[in-house]
């Protein structure tokens, strides 16, 4: 039995997976502890990255927060994107063995310098950070088997489909942040908006045309409306993946999205033309694929059958206990019963 020990456990974003299948983990010889008799720590990333200060600050805060670690610990840095920017630093001169991440980009896609290391940003800010990672150090910067369906396990359930819909497109979500929210002194705010409301912008060119709902809604009323769409809009937000993406599938929306080609994740139910519709991120494609997808709506039926499928099937916390299980067992030092 491997003993595991959670700085924080009731931390949902680093460790959703670990709290939901606390249980069930014991069927795959891992042990959940609260007691200073455990194998391995795994420490959460408030506390080795402090998104409110300087980076160089957040940094010599984090090592100085790992230097009074003793035993084998891992890292686990729960942010929305794929950005390992603080965390990397900290990693690379801690003791800790490995660094996880609920999404990751490749080796190569890591060394463009962008806004924060977020590669949907774009480029131009004070802090573009990119990183050549060394082949043995990218070896131990890994998945953490679990991302944003499993914070809400109430996503991974389909409902009935409605077949009377009458909205075309729906793109019902928060548009416009303007609380000066920062990471490591760069606006983000400012950019999220960028982002989410050029879609909405973009729409306005076709909305008399087709039935578009483009707003941020009262949660019943965004429920609702997703019932109703034909097609549902999932921009990124802080980070690439989002809630909404499964609660579009499991309204039976069709998914449109960002292209997330870039985005590495398990389980990653991500395929292009067979579980979503992708777009080009600054939405210079979406209008004309919106139209093609109109025109024809049910010849798209397959993909809104198959994500629902997928999430199903790949949705499952036996999943991740098995992903554990196996990460424990090719480790080495580790032996296997």
């Amino acid at each position: 039995m491997i003993k595991v020990k959670l700085s924080d456990n009731q931390n949902m974003k680093c460790f959703s997976g670990f709290i939901h299948t606390k249980n069930l983990l014991k069927d795959y010889s891992i042990d959940l502890t609260d007691s200073s008799d455990y194998d391995y720590e795994f420490i959460d990333a408030t506390q080795f990255v402090d998104l409110s200060k300087p980076l160089k600050e957040s940094i010599d805060m984090g090592l100085e927060t790992l230097s009074k670690k003793s035993g084998d610990y891992f890292l686990f840095h729960g942010g929305d994107s794929t950005s390992i920017m603080a965390a990397y630093e900290v990693f690379i001169k801690s003791n800790a063995k490995y660094l996880f991440r609920k999404q990751l980009l490749s080796q190569e896609d890591y060394k463009e310098k962008t806004t924060i290391n977020k590669w949907f940003f774009g480029k131009g800010s004070v802090l573009d950070k990119g990183y050549d990672i060394p082949n043995d150090v990218y070896d131990k910067i890994k998945l953490t088997g679990y991302n944003v369906a499993h914070n809400w396990p109430h996503l991974q359930q389909m409902n009935q489909i409605n077949p009377n819909r009458d909205i075309d497109v729906c793109a019902v979500y928060q548009g416009v942040l303007d609380n000066g929210n920062t990471d490591h002194e760069v606006r983000t705010d400012v950019l999220y908006t960028k982002h989410r409301k050029g879609a909405w912008d973009e729409l306005k060119k076709i909305s008399e045309d087709y039935n578009i709902v483009s707003s941020h809604l009262p949660v019943d009323t965004t429920m609702d409306v997703m019932n109703r769409s034909k097609v549902g809009l999932s921009p990124f937000g802080m980070g690439e993946l989002c809630y909404r993406d499964l609660e579009l599938i499991q309204f039976g929306c069709l998914l449109v999205k960002p292209d997330m080609s870039k985005v590495i994740t398990e389980p990653d139910f991500f395929k292009p033309m067979e579980t979503y519709i992708p777009v080009n991120p600054d939405w210079s494609d979406l209008n004309e694929t919106l139209k093609k997808v109109l025109a024809n709506f049910k010849d798209y039926q397959y993909i809104i059958d198959n994500a629902r499928q997928k999430v199903v099937e790949m949705y499952s916390y036996d999943n991740v206990c098995m992903y554990w299980y196996n990460f424990f067992s090719n480790m080495s030092g580790v032996e296997n019963a």
